[in-house]
C-alpha cells in the first residue's frame, strides 16, 4: 500500500474576493471602493500577521522550556558511552588541567573551583562567561564597585552586550534610586510605588545643577584665598 504524500496548504482565500472579482473589469473605481478594497486587505494581513506571531511564541516556550530543562534545572546527568572509570583531563580558565572520571558531571563550568552546570555551547556557567574568550554575548559591568588606592574596582558582572546602559540588575536598581533621590532633592514629586519615569527636561535640570555645583567647587578649591594683613597696634 502506497503512502500517501502531504497534502500542500490550500491558498489562503481573500476577504471580498467576490467583491473584487465583480470589479476586476471595471476600468475606473470610485475613492472609497478603492479604500475600503485596502482596508480589508490590510485588516487580513493584520490576522495573519498576528497569528504567526502567537504561533513563534508558543514554539519559542517550548524551545525555552526545552533548554532550561537540559541546561538549568535538570537533576539527571548525560549519560557518557566510556566505560566507567575513565580519566578525562580539560583545561580550566586558569590554565591548569583537571581530571575527572567518566560517571560525573562533564557539564560542570571550567572555571576552577565552580561546580555549576555550563552553558549550552561553552564551558562556562553564568558567573564565569566572561572566560571564555570566545563569546560575543556579554561583557563586564561597568559601574565602579569601590575606589581602591591603586584605582577604581568596576562591578565586571555579565551583562549581555544589548543592555543600555551597562550595568548588572543590582547597578540598575541601584542607579533608579540614586535617580529618583536626585530629582526629589530638585523639588519634584513622585510616588516611590512605581518605576521613576521623569520627563526628560527635568532630568536634564537635574544633571545641569549637579555639574554647575561641582564646578563651583572645583572653582573655590584653585582660586587662592587672600591674605589678611593684621594691624599692628
Amino acid at each position: 500500500m502506497e503512502e500517501s504524500l502531504p497534502r500542500p496548504p490550500s491558498p489562503m482565500t481573500i476577504d471580498g474576493a467576490d467583491i473584487d472579482t465583480l470589479l476586476s473589469n471595471s476600468s475606473v473605481l470610485t475613492r472609497r471602493e478603492v479604500i475600503e478594497r485596502r482596508l480589508r486587505r490590510v485588516r487580513q494581513l493584520a490576522r495573519c500577521y498576528r497569528s504567526h506571531y502567537w504561533a513563534l511564541m508558543e514554539e519559542l516556550r517550548a524551545k525555552y522550556r526545552e533548554y532550561y530543562w537540559t541546561y538549568g534545572r535538570s537533576p539527571f546527568k548525560v549519560d557518557d558511552l566510556r566505560p566507567e572509570g575513565t580519566v578525562v583531563s580539560h583545561e580550566n580558565a586558569n590554565g591548569t588541567t583537571e581530571t575527572v572520571n567518566v560517571g560525573d558531571d562533564l557539564v560542570r563550568c571550567a572555571f576552577g573551583g565552580c561546580k555549576s552546570k555550563a552553558m549550552a555551547l561553552t564551558r562556562f556557567c553564568h558567573a564565569h562567561i566572561l572566560s571564555d574568550s570566545k563569546q560575543r554575548l556579554y561583557r563586564g559591568c561597568h559601574i565602579v564597585a569601590k575606589n581602591l588606592p591603586t584605582g577604581p574596582s568596576f562591578c565586571n558582572k555579565p551583562v549581555l552586550r544589548s543592555v543600555v546602559p551597562c550595568a548588572c540588575p543590582t547597578h540598575y536598581q541601584l542607579g533608579e534610586k540614586c535617580l529618583l533621590r536626585a530629582i526629589k532633592r530638585a523639588g519634584y514629586n513622585i510616588s516611590t510605588n512605581r518605576k521613576p519615569s521623569p520627563k526628560l527636561h527635568v532630568v536634564v535640570s537635574e544633571f545641569v545643577r549637579q555639574i554647575q555645583n561641582k564646578r563651583k567647587i572645583a572653582l573655590k578649591a584653585t582660586v587662592p584665598k587672600p591674605i589678611v594683613l593684621k594691624k599692628h597696634e
